[in-house]
């Protein structure tokens, strides 16, 4: 994947599958929004081939991404370990049986949005950018189900979005549809994170005018198979974990995976 090794952490694991908790900035398979950049799918292959002790003793002949998820995203990363294995996977993904939940940072609430709401808005590729756009008349069908988890006193909130199903951007773009963009998501025009400066006011020293988060602030944090398995969690990234902690919202995110 670059110059340094990585290693990701194994979630859970059966004979014909693998869930690996998997950082942002890591592209599971390839994408034509994503560029040439590496990805797990051809990794873990090409570790696979050359024989890697790690992977040989799964028994896998193969390893298959099960779903798309953004780049950006941290979170839950499902594995096929062979071509059955794989297309069963990928079946049952793309029939609607699997639950998924994300949590994710945004601005204020808007007024007239509920705490629990659902977004429905059919979504289409843009004709020029990587992103989807609302279309009623070619989108393809998307649900995303958002619940406030918690709202501080500056005005952060933390959403959780459930879906059995999600597409390409498909969070992203549902909470920018209902006004709640993921904050750090330039493409559908999120909230900047404030600087370390605005969360401790009365700290002083140099550096305290630099963001206090990098990145998308957005987790797949679990995967249920609905496959009579346990349902698959990814705790927070330390860094995220650590941004929510400091925008006085925690205790809400410690109890909301459940």
């Amino acid at each position: 994947m670059g110059e340094v090794p990585l290693r990701l952490p194994v979630l859970a694991e059966e004979d014909d599958w693998i869930a690996l908790n998997k950082p942002s900035g890591l592209a599971v398979r390839e994408y034509p929004w994503d560029g040439k950049r590496p990805n797990l799918d051809a990794a873990l292959n090409a570790q696979l081939q050359a024989g890697k002790p790690e992977l040989v003793r799964r028994g896998a002949t193969l390893l298959g991404s099960m779903y798309y998820l953004d780049p950006e995203i941290s979170g839950v990363a499902v594995f096929g370990k062979s071509r059955e294995g794989l297309a069963a996977l990928r079946n049952r993904f793309g029939s609607g049986d699997c639950a998924f939940s994300f949590l994710f940072v945004s601005g204020p609430k808007p007024e007239d949005v509920e705490e629990r709401v659902i977004a429905d808005a059919p979504l289409l590729p843009h004709n020029t950018k990587p992103k989807m756009i609302p279309s009623t008349a070619k989108g393809k069908k998307s649900f995303t189900e958002f619940s406030l988890k918690a709202q501080s006193a500056a005005g952060w909130t933390v959403w959780e979005a459930r879906t059995q199903f999600f597409r390409p951007h498909q969070v992203r773009a549902h909470a920018a549809v209902l006004g709640l963009p993921v904050l750090g998501d330039t493409l559908y025009d999120g909230p900047v994170a404030p600087t370390r400066r605005d969360l401790e006011p009365k700290k002083k020293g140099g550096g305290l005018n630099v963001s206090a988060f990098d990145g998308l602030a957005l987790h797949l944090a679990t995967c249920d198979l609905c496959n009579g398995v346990p349902a698959i969690e990814a705790e927070l990234p330390k860094h995220l974990g650590l941004f929510i902690q400091r925008l006085g919202l925690i205790p809400v995110i410690d109890a909301s995976v459940d």
